[in-house]
């Protein structure tokens, strides 16, 4: 049996995260969902996403050293199982696909009307490109299935809050459950809240003298070669990727999730970051969403919290939608830079390869330079000028900018285009 994930329509509720990345390679705890289908099914032998993305997603697998067949396969397949990349796969819902495996060569699970999982026998060349092109709809209309199942108790990440909503209980199962050695007696003068059992290292981690260690209200893992510099508070759950540094006089807090190569300082808290990202100085991001080679400057606040104490609602695809939730932070794309002191207000959204000045108080497109409170009208990033920076910042991390990195920036600037004009975003140098 091969299996094969694939994204839905709903891909675009998680932009501008999914701009740069299938949905599947979000993460939600220690992993990506894409991660919690392989620790139940092995090797992901086939890998459906928007064609665009198809080139860098592969240059990823690679360096992974992730074993795979195709990224958007064009041939006929045979002995398929289907998985929709928003499921959160766990071990129940994997034992009872692979009961269903076992009774039936051809199958559906709905959840609703979304289809999560689907056995078949084959698919033709001709249905593949509905899988590529996210047409979903067409797919359950052109396969038939013999059988199927609704279990509304499969979870699905269906909006973009659930992975911060969610991330502090599943941070707190995944560290609990992984192999990762116990700290033993720590070589370094630290103050410990709460057992030391949670404490969980890597290879090679430095711990400096007068950290706090807090494992009161979940466990704390710090990852191979990762660093926690003096005086800094650690809370858990917390883990802290390969390679990281938390700077000097640091608090991170409960549900903090941060990935390799990040550069933490100031306040985070219940925050998920991928790789290469920077917030070294001062200044608080909380329950926040943010991608790779995000560049935080010093003092950038993102308010989880409105004044009224109402819940935060977000412009999801055209469509204002209500959270549920009386805390949420910002939502943040790769390469996107804040100056010193920007301010972001609840719930939003800020576009690959932005750059923010002064408070921002609305969804920012991609490509698109923001100082609004500084007297500036939006105006757009200079593509040449995103593809300097974005290199350099990639060198200085050991890193050379593939040829395929830099097609995938230019297309994603012409993809956005739409949404900035709509803006009212100008063509137009930037001035203070």
């Amino acid at each position: 049996m091969n299996i094969a994930l694939f994204e839905d329509e709903k891909y675009r509720y998680f932009q501008p995260l999914t701009y740069t990345r299938p949905v599947y390679e979000l993460r939600l705890g220690l992993y990506s969902l894409r991660e919690r289908v392989s620790k139940y099914f092995g090797d992901i032998r086939y890998l459906f996403t928007r064609e665009y993305l198809k080139e860098v997603y592969k240059e990823f697998l690679e360096n992974k050293k992730l074993s795979f067949e195709a990224v958007n396969p064009k041939h006929e397949l045979d002995d398929i199982l289907l998985i929709n990349g928003r499921l959160v796969m766990s071990k129940d819902f994997a034992d009872l696909i692979k009961e269903k495996v076992a009774k039936a060569e051809e199958f559906a699970i709905f959840k609703g009307k979304t289809l999560i999982v689907a056995k078949f026998k084959k698919i033709e060349e001709e249905k593949l490109e509905l899988l590529i092109n996210q047409n979903i709809t067409e797919i359950i209309k052109a396969l038939p299935f013999s059988e199927i199942f609704n279990f509304e108790s499969a979870e699905t990440i269906d909006y973009p809050w659930e992975l911060i909503k969610e991330n502090n209980n599943y941070l707190k199962q995944d560290i609990e459950e992984s192999s990762f050695k116990k700290l033993e007696e720590p070589s370094c003068k630290c103050s410990l809240y709460g057992s030391l059992n949670k404490v969980l290292v890597g290879e090679n981690v430095v711990l400096e003298d007068f950290i706090v260690l807090d494992t009161r209200n979940g466990p704390i893992l710090i990852d191979d070669s990762a660093t926690v510099k003096a005086f800094s508070v650690i809370k858990g759950p917390t883990y802290i990727g390969k390679y990281s540094v938390i700077t000097e006089f640091t608090k991170v807090r409960e549900g903090s999730n941060i990935g390799e190569h990040c550069k933490i300082g100031g306040e985070v808290v219940n925050v998920i970051m991928h790789g290469f990202a920077n917030k070294v100085h001062e200044g608080f991001v909380g329950r926040s969403y943010i991608g790779n080679w995000v560049n935080l400057g010093a003092a950038t606040v993102t308010s989880d919290l409105k004044n009224t104490f109402g819940t935060v609602k977000m412009e999801l695809d055209g469509e204002r939608v209500d959270t549920g939730l009386r805390k949420l932070g910002s939502f943040i794309g790769d390469m996107a830079k804040t100056a010193i002191g920007t301010k972001i207000y609840t719930g939003k959204k800020i576009g690959v390869a932005a750059q923010l000045y002064g408070t921002v108080s609305t969804d920012v497109p991609s490509f698109t330079i923001y100082a609004k409170t500084l007297g500036a009208k939006p105006v757009e990033v200079y593509l040449d000028s995103v593809i300097k920076s974005q290199r350099k910042m990639m060198t200085s991390r050991g890193i050379t900018m593939t040829k395929n990195y830099e097609e995938l920036i230019k297309r994603l600037f012409l993809l956005t285009e739409s949404e900035r004009s709509k803006f009212g975003v100008k063509k137009s140098v930037f001035r203070l």
